[in-house]
């Protein structure tokens, strides 16, 4: 199967966003005590998914997907969707919470986003497991951000390195996960990736080796 997605600036999604006065002023800071909205980004990727792949390839463990259905454009202020998003994919991978080595949060860098994707991702993962947002690196790719950040977590499972919240100056002192703020050597086999959209749509990928 072939999965990917691209997506170009538009002036009038950015005209959409910025009449939801969610468009940030300077670069996005995901996670950050001074988050002020996101900065739109562009990107396009495809991969190939196949049902034996090779012995070292980026491995699709499990998903979850769930639609809460709170708002149109807000998300459920405790993340009931996200929450049963990464517990299929869990689920289905048949991990613990505590086999996870990293979060890659949607993390867009709105106060109602990044506090909602606190809450849940505590409620299932607790305080111990590393957590963090790339938008801060590209930018919020919209229908791109999920293979864009897909293609960035196997890049950093073969280079073993966690990333942390590009432009954060000092972590939302009410977040209760485990955010990094600097990037950080670490082995990771396996990792949660969430996406969220409008309309209280979740999905959770969880990628690792095979």
């Amino acid at each position: 199967v072939v999965v990917g997605g691209a997506d170009s600036l538009c002036r009038m999604t950015l005209q959409g966003f910025a009449a939801l006065d969610l468009i940030a002023p300077g670069p996005t800071k995901p996670c950050d005590a001074r988050r002020d909205g996101i900065s739109v980004g562009e990107a396009a990727g495809f991969a190939l998914l196949e049902k034996n792949g090779a012995p070292d390839a980026l491995a699709l463990l499990g998903w979850g997907a769930s639609s809460d259905a709170h708002h149109m454009s807000h998300p459920h202020p405790e993340g009931a969707g996200a929450i049963r998003a990464m517990g299929e994919a869990l689920d289905r991978a048949g991990l613990a919470p505590t086999e996870v080595d990293w979060v890659k949060l949607h993390g867009t860098g709105t106060l109602a986003n990044d506090a909602m994707e606190d809450r849940a991702v505590h409620a299932v993962f607790g305080r111990l497991t590393p957590v963090s947002s790339t938008k801060g690196w590209t930018g919020h790719a919209l229908g791109a951000s999920g293979i864009l950040e897909t293609v960035m977590i196997g890049e950093c499972i073969a280079a073993g390195l966690i990333p942390g919240c590009l432009g954060m100056t000092a972590p939302d002192p009410a977040f209760l996960s485990h955010i990094f703020t600097d990037n950080v050597s670490s082995t990771l086999n396996r990792v949660i990736t969430n996406s969220f959209g409008f309309g209280g749509v979740n999905c959770s990928l969880l990628l690792g080796r095979a």
